[in-house]
This record gives C-alpha cells, sequence and structure tokens, in this order.
C-alpha cells in the first residue's frame, strides 16, 4: 500500500514535469524544500499571530471585570 501510494506520487511530479517542462527533481525541489518550509513557515506566523489577538482580547477582558 505504501509502495502504490509512492508510485502514484511519483507518477504525479512525472505527469507535473511533462506538463510544465521543468524535470522531475526540480519540481521535487520546489515542493519539498522551498515550498514545504514556506508553508509551515507561514502557518507558523499565523497561529502565533491568533495567539497574540486571542491573547489582547482575554487580556481587555479580564481587566474590565475587574
Amino acid at each position: 500500500m505504501i509502495n502504490d501510494f509512492f508510485n502514484w506520487c511519483v507518477l504525479v511530479l512525472e505527469i507535473m514535469a511533462e506538463y510544465t517542462g521543468m524535470s522531475y527533481e526540480l519540481i521535487n525541489i520546489l515542493i519539498f524544500v522551498i515550498l514545504q518550509p514556506l508553508l509551515i513557515l507561514i502557518f507558523f506566523y499565523l497561529w502565533r499571530k491568533e495567539l497574540h489577538k486571542n491573547r489582547e482580547i482575554t487580556d481587555f477582558y479580564d481587566f474590565h471585570k475587574k
């Protein structure tokens, strides 16, 4: 099952390479070396931003309850 999934992923990358004119290796690098870490950093930033916003809202309501 894992091998089938891996082979399907390789096939998708090969089709993307054929469609875009880029090599399989370049598409692999773009996805797993550039795009994935970039998305992780973006989502981490957004998560931290939401935590900060929620903390400000909580602090505001806690301050006015007293």
